[in-house]
Order: C-alpha cells, then structure tokens, then sequence
C-alpha cells in the first residue's frame, strides 16, 4: 500500500464533503442554505447534461460538480435540522434512561406528533422534573404545554461545555416540569421498547446472580453494554489515566466481536447461498439488537452500520473496501442525525478507524514478522499506536491530557478484557438457562477484577497521565491535516510539502515556546464567582495559589491549569472563623464574604463579593459582584 488512490475512496470522500457542508451551516447564516440549494441543482443538471454529453475534460469536471452537490447537501441537510420546530401541545416519548438524584429525574424525550416528512427531524428535549418520585420508565409517552428553553451556556471558560455535549446528541432545548403523568401507548413502537425495557431488566438481573461485589458489577455492566450508573468515579478514573477508557464505552470493538463470534459460529453450517442468507438475517438482526440495547452511541451505530455492510457483502459474495464501508455508514449517519458530527464518540470512532485502515494497513504490508509471537504483538502495537495517532488531536482538544502508558495499557487490557467479555456474555448465557454453575461465576468475576486492578495499578505509576495540555481548536484542526497527509501519502512527499511542514512545525514551536516565556512574566490576581466552589486565584508565572472554601475537584484543578498556563497550583483553605478574606494591594482593595456577618476586613472595599447585596451598602462597596452567579473578574 504506496498511497491511498483516490479512486477506491469515493464514499470517504463524499462523506467527508458532506461534513464539511454540516459544519459550515452551523457558523454561517441559514439564508445561505437557499443559495446552496441553487448551486446544487446546477450542479445536478450539469452532472445529467455530462452524462448524455459528455465533454473534453468531463471526469474533472464531474468529480468537482459532485463535490460541491454533497456540500451542499450537507449545508441543506444541516439547516432543515436547525429549522424543525415543535407544536405548543407536545405529545413526547421518554428516549433515554431516566437518571434520579435526590432533587430531580433527568432524561431525553423525543416529540411524536410531527410529520412523516419530518420524523427524523423530530426534535428531542432534555427534561427536568422536580418530582422525584414519578412512575416513569423507558418509552413511556407524556404530554405536555410547558414552554422550551435553551440550554445555558458555560459561564466559565475552563468548565465542562454541557450545551456542546447535548448538542452532539442532538438536544438544543430543555423542558422543566414539577410533575408528569404518563399515558396509554397505542403505536406499535410500544412493543419494542416493552422489550429494550425487560431485555435490561433481565441484564441486570443476570449481572446481580453472577458478581456478589458492587464494584466488579458495575464494571461489567458498562463493560458489556456500557451502562455505567453503578461504576464509581475512581474506576472511572484509573481506566481515563490508562489509557483504556475506551473498554468502558461499548464501542467498535465490541461490535466487532460480536459480529465475528455470529461469524464463526455459522463457518461450520458451510458456505452455501442458503446458509449465507440465514447468517445475513442472524448477524443484522444481532447487531440492532445489541444497538437498541446498548443506547444507540455513536460508535455502536458506527460499527453495526459497517459491519451490516460486510455481512451483505459476505452474503452476496462481494468484497469491499472498509474505507468505502466507513464512508457508506458516515453518510448514513450524518444525514439522518447531522449533528453527529459534533458528537465525541463519533469523531473518535471514525478517526481511530481510519488511522486503522490506513497507516495501520500500511505498517502491516512492510513489517511482516515470521514468528507468531512477534507477528502478534507487532499488530497489537501498531493499531493502538495508529488509533492514537489518528484521535490524539480530538482527545488533547477535550480532554487536555495525554495518557502516557495507553500502549503497554492496551496490550494487557485488551485480551484480559476479550476474555471477561465472553465470559461474561457466557455466565448471562448460563444464567438464562437457568444454570447456576458457581465456578464459572467465580471465575468469571476474578477475570472482571483482574481487569480493574491492572487498570488501577498502570493508573498508579508515576506520570500515568501527562495534564494538564493547552490545545486550542485550530491547533487540533492544523494536526488533524498534517496526519491526513501522511494517511493519504504515507512516509511520502516532494521537498516542498515537507519543507512547508517543517516550516510550520518550527513556526509553531516558536510560537509556543514565546507564549510560554510571557507566561512566565504574567502576574495577574483573579476571582472565579461559583458559589461555595469560589476561589480567589493569585498567579505568578507558571506557579499559582488558590483561596478556596471548599477543596478544588481534580478535574477543575487540571482544567483550570491548561487554560491558564499554570504549572503548579497550590490551595490555600479559608478560615472558617473568619468568614471572610481581604486583599489590598496598590490597585484596589478585595473583600470577600463567604459567611453571614462578617466583619473581618475594614470599610470600603473597592470589590465586594457576596450572596447578599446588602452586605455592599454595610462595608461601603464601590463594586458589588453576586456569588450566586458564576463569573471570572480580573482584580488586575
């Protein structure tokens, strides 16, 4: 494999144009989908009058003409999503899980009574009801009038961006409600989710007969189907700074397991035309099964999309590209769910099977081992290293931290966690016959430990996860390119491209290393407004203090890092007798009230932070600022 021909890519390449329309609708005016719109019929007519008069040059301009058609049938596609509205009196269906606390449920629900035109544009809300105790399930349907509003934007600049998050899953509005009444379902869909809903039921069942310890539950349960309700957050943790995150998520490899386990279970039955078809409708019956099941995530839908492919190509006795099929099922995606292309899990999956089928295969045909041994851990090596490669822009962006042993990581975790698989999948297998064979139970919750304990003991190794890393987005899109190039033309190119990546790699580093010698003469005083997890952050080059009341989580500290360059943050706990804190320096005079009556710094502060705007009147405030709104005010 010299180079990827463009020739044997034409969904890749579609599916990549496409993106390309759905992003640019969502920071242009939708006025312009009009426009994209003519140019596309243009350029349908121009492809119909080539066909039947074909001119000199007609393949380049053909190749163009269709370029432009699918970028604007993504700009086309992307603004008919963004312009789908719902009626005042909406009749919805709960479409996710509901998650209870002990303040409020939350959940996803879709709206039912839209048109037929529009069913894949119906929209979908976040809802939050302060009733705790609601009978609610999965596929319940409801109706209600309560107004939509949109989703808050973060209001600090280092916080996780929830409004993006939903909007990847293609939520833009959220619902509040104190009360819900669920009503008679009489659509037929009513079946189908009866069924997801006693298939988990049934799961977790299965999962309580088989491990007696909370912990090696949870682990399996998201493990197998990614449900991750009982998985306590340093589990979480130790799998993140591993490396192996991944395993926790059912993903593309799961699904491929499970289509080769379908596989080879039919290779003994022969390969005759019949016998093809019945592995044809087991295997796509199978894989939505386990979709419907699994919560429909990106990278499932992904997966079963291409693996269904194979299997009709399998059963039809023809071969294709895994390119081709990776373009084919991006395609699909993205034009019944545009706004997938914001979503992680999709961009991860795409990019880590990309760098798979390219630089992967291409490592493959030039390094070929004799002995199995090696044979095995070449391969092993090289798509976890090429997977990486690929992602690494999308997880430095963020996630702003860079697992340092994510290959010897895999290497273990990846068979240890095969295996625990099957015999997971096995011990269900067992319990739904109604088998109780202890020792396999045993044996198969040892494996499950196994599991979390090599996870845990690599998270535990100095310098397990580099944090926090500074990646902006046009950083990302810039390394995003240069990693294209080298998949399109591996280890290939004239002296100008690679004088002009020099140049650019060296411009960079300059660049970089210059921010980070400003940094170190930066000296500025902060105030982040969030309540009781305020803090007053006092900065000296690369080395910070932090006023806080309460400790600062661990993932605030590294977030708070990477955004402002710092290399070392200390805290400093406030005195609870005191209530409060003052700072005067040259430019102004800083109070903070952190208790009730306070009055432990004197008159006339120049700011004031407080939860009560009297306090500004009794200390003689020149500036107010409320505590109960989140907000970042430079001191100086």
């Amino acid at each position: 494999m010299g180079e990827i021909s463009r020739k044997h890519i034409p969904m890749l390449r579609y599916a990549l144009c496409l993106l390309i329309g759905i992003g640019l609708t969502q920071y242009i005016p939708a006025a312009l989908s009009l426009y994209a719109g003519c140019i596309a019929g243009a350029g349908l007519l121009y492809i119909c009058i080539q066909f039947f008069k074909p001119s000199r040059h007609y393949k380049t301009y053909l190749q163009v003409c269709i370029v432009l058609v699918c970028i604007c049938a993504g700009m086309i596609r992307q603004a008919c999503w963004k312009s789908s509205t719902s009626p005042v009196v909406k009749q919805l269906r709960i479409t996710s899980f509901p998650q209870k606390n002990s303040f409020q449920i939350q959940f996803e629900a879709s709206v039912l009574n839209t048109p037929a035109f529009q069913f894949f544009d119906a929209e979908t809300f976040l809802i939050v009801c302060t009733d705790t105790g609601a009978a609610i399930a999965y596929g319940d349907v409801f109706t209600t009038a309560a107004p939509a509003s949109l989703i808050e934007e973060r209001q600090l600049p280092y916080e996780f961006d929830y409004k993006a998050y939903l909007f990847g899953n293609g939520i833009r509005r959220k619902i509040e409600l104190c009360a819900i009444h669920t009503e008679s379902d009489h659509t037929r869909a009513r079946h189908l989710y009866a069924w997801i809903r006693q298939s988990r039921k049934q799961f977790k069942k299965a999962t309580s007969l088989i491990f007696t310890t909370a912990e090696s539950k949870g682990l399996a349960e998201s493990l197998l189907l990614g449900y991750r309700e009982e998985l306590d957050k340093n589990t979480k943790d130790a799998f993140l700074k591993s490396g192996v995150s991944h395993l926790l998520a059912v993903s593309g490899m799961h699904t491929a397991l499970l289509y080769q386990a379908v596989f080879v279970f039919f290779i003994p039955f022969g390969q005759s035309q019949k016998h093809r078809f019945i592995f044809l409708a087991t295997a796509l019956v199978i894989l939505a099964y386990f979709t419907l099941l699994s919560g429909c995530s990106a990278s499932v839908l992904r997966a079963s999309l291409m693996c269904g492919m194979f299997a009709i190509a399998y059963a039809f006795r023809k071969r294709g590209s895994g390119l081709n099929t990776l373009g084919t099922s991006m395609v699909i995606m993205l034009w019944f769910s545009p706004y997938q292309a914001w979503n992680i899990g999709f961009q991860l999956s795409v990019l880590a099977v990309i760098g798979i089928l390219t630089l992967h295969q291409y490592l493959s045909a030039h390094i070929q081992p004799q002995k199995k041994v090696y044979r095995y851990l070449v391969e092993s090596v090289s798509i976890t290293i090429c997977a990486q490669i690929t992602t690494l822009p999308v997880i430095l962006y963020h996630f702003q931290s860079f697992p340092l042993y994510f290959i010897p990581a895999n290497m273990l975790l990846i068979p240890i966690s095969t295996v625990a698989l099957f015999a997971s999948m096995f011990s269900i297998f067992l319990v739904g016959l109604g088998i109780h064979a202890n020792w396999i139970f045993r044996s198969t919750q040892w494996l499950i430990e196994l599991f979390q304990q090599v996870a845990a003991s690599i998270s535990m190794l100095p310098n397990s996860s580099v944090a926090p890393i500074s990646f902006s987005f046009w950083e990302a899109m810039i390394v995003l390119v240069v990693v294209g190039y080298y998949l399109v033309y591996p280890f290939k190119g004239n002296k100008k491209i690679m004088l002009l990546f020099t140049s650019l790699c060296l411009f960079w580093s300059g660049f970089r290393i210059y921010q980070e010698y400003r940094q170190e003469q930066t000296t500025r005083k902060l105030f982040i407004s969030n309540g009781k997890r305020s803090l007053y952050l006092i900065q000296n080059g690369l080395m910070a203090q932090a006023y806080t009341q309460v400790p600062v989580k661990p993932a605030d500290k590294a977030h708070l890092q990477a955004y402002f360059h710092i290399t070392e943050l200390s805290e400093v706990s406030l005195n609870e007798k005191a209530m409060g804190l003052t700072d005067r320096n040259t430019a102004c005079t800083l109070g903070w009230v952190y208790r009730k009556n306070c009055s432990t710094f004197p008159q006339s502060p120049h700011i004031l932070f407080s939860y009560k705007e009297s306090d500004s009147i009794r200390y003689q405030a020149k500036n107010y600022h409320s505590l109960k709104v989140k907000r970042l005010v430079p001191i100086y």
